[in-house]
């Protein structure tokens, strides 16, 4: 327990947390001079109140690291300090080393890119650059990332045509279709 307090005592925290913001939008504010990547992830859990599944270890070292971002946003800026792969489906973050991930080749079928990447969107609001790559040639989509990402991505793209998806975020209901209209 002293050794927890020493670590935290060893950054300096500053939380500034409106009352109305939810967990995606608190402002995180936190300089690390020196911790375990998984502390500085807890840590940043904590302050946001954003829950992460971590896939994989988490090793290594946060040294000389600053964040002043809303709760999401700093894990992504951890995440590319870190070399971490970090997506947020608008209720937790998903995070891993990025040497962990896989790519996974999936078909998208008839549907157009557009609406497939905007289910996947709504999904998935915040995800890296690299996660979807789509070949208009052959309609084939590469999918990179942990297999819970990447798992929910062929998911999305398997529904049949007409077939809705729902997603609930912060208790509000949406339905999506993946219909090719779009």
């Amino acid at each position: 327990m002293f050794a927890r307090f020493v670590y935290m005592a060893a950054i300096g925290m500053l939380v500034f947390i409106p009352p109305s913001a939810g967990a995606g939008e608190r402002e995180v504010r936190l300089d690390v001079v020196s911790l375990p990547l998984g502390d500085v992830v807890q840590t940043l859990s904590f302050m946001s109140g954003i829950p992460v599944t971590t896939v994989g270890t988490l090793s290594g070292k946060v040294e000389h690291w600053s964040v002043r971002e809303s709760g999401a946003k700093a894990f992504v800026k951890l995440g590319d300090a870190s070399n971490l792969f970090v997506a947020y489906d608008g209720s937790r973050i998903i995070i891993a080393p990025k040497q962990e991930v896989s790519t996974v080749v999936l078909d998208r079928g008839d549907r157009s890119w557009k609406t497939e990447q905007n289910a996947i969107r709504a999904l998935f609001p915040l995800l890296p650059d690299d996660a979807l790559r789509e070949d208009p040639a052959s309609g084939l989509v590469l999918v990179r990332g942990p297999a819970v990402f990447t798992k929910a991505v062929e998911d999305v793209l398997s529904r049949q045509e007409a077939d809705s998806i729902k997603v609930i975020k912060g208790g509000q209901l949406e339905i999506l279709t993946t219909n090719n209209g779009a």
